[in-house]
């Protein structure tokens, strides 16, 4: 059945601009029952939309304290170029995309560190609490200065670095529209409120009082059942 098909229906529709092989694990997670599948991915859209909130703001706290910590550090805003502060090939390599995107949009604009912080990635921060590879980001940054950011975490710089990638991990599948009702997403939420905490306690509870992931986490039997409606 095509979607120029008259006999299709709004489902068979439905499926085909979500595409077959993307709701396959919908489908599969519902036992192959369409109509509680199309209400999975609607409550899965929803969940994202909710958890989209807490990591923004883990993103953008995390980077402007690493940031302000280093600039301390090294006595100037771009101190990825202080020669024992630059990062590795692949910290270089995000700077570099970071000027060249910032060109393209503003050719005739001088653009200064602040700018070019705002343009990095997720990744490029949570890099910096890594290994860092031959560059030993150990002794580059944490042991020098970042470790004194999270000094109420116990379980050293590997751990950290490990629950800063998970939450890496969810934030791209959100950003590309990836599923993410297979993941334990309570604790991923947990994870996310912990790591706020260390880096803007304000913040944390901020998301505490208001966020609104507990009670989209709290509808998803009901949408599923169809006693709660879909909301997108």
């Amino acid at each position: 059945m095509t979607l120029l098909d008259g006999e299709a229906s709004e489902d068979d529709r439905l499926i085909v601009a979500i595409s077959p092989e993307r709701f396959q694990p919908f489908l599969h997670q519902c036992g192959g029952d369409r109509v509680r599948a199309l209400r999975l991915y609607a409550w899965d859209s929803e969940v994202a939309r909710a958890l989209q909130s807490p990591l923004r703001d883990l993103e953008v706290s995390l980077r402007n304290r690493l940031h302000r910590q280093l600039v301390g550090k090294h006595g100037q805003e771009a101190w990825w170029d202080v020669p024992k502060a630059r990062p590795n090939h692949k910290g270089l390599d995000m700077l570099e995309r970071a000027r060249e995107t910032l060109e393209d949009r503003r050719p005739y604009r001088p653009f200064g560190p602040c700018d070019i912080v705002a343009q990095l990635p997720f990744g490029f921060w949570v890099g910096l609490l890594g290994r860092g590879g031959r560059d030993n980001y150990e002794m580059k940054y944490w042991n020098s200065s970042l470790r004194h950011l999270f000094r109420e975490h116990r379980g050293g710089r590997e751990d950290l670095y490990r629950k800063f990638q998970f939450m890496l991990t969810l934030r791209n599948r959100i950003a590309h529209h990836e599923c993410v009702f297979q993941r334990h997403l309570e604790r991923d939420l947990e994870t996310a409120l912990t790591l706020l905490r260390h880096v803007s306690p304000e913040m944390a509870d901020r998301h505490e009082k208001y966020g609104q992931v507990p009670q989209v986490l709290a509808r998803r039997r009901a949408v599923l059942a169809g006693t709660e409606p879909m909301r997108l």
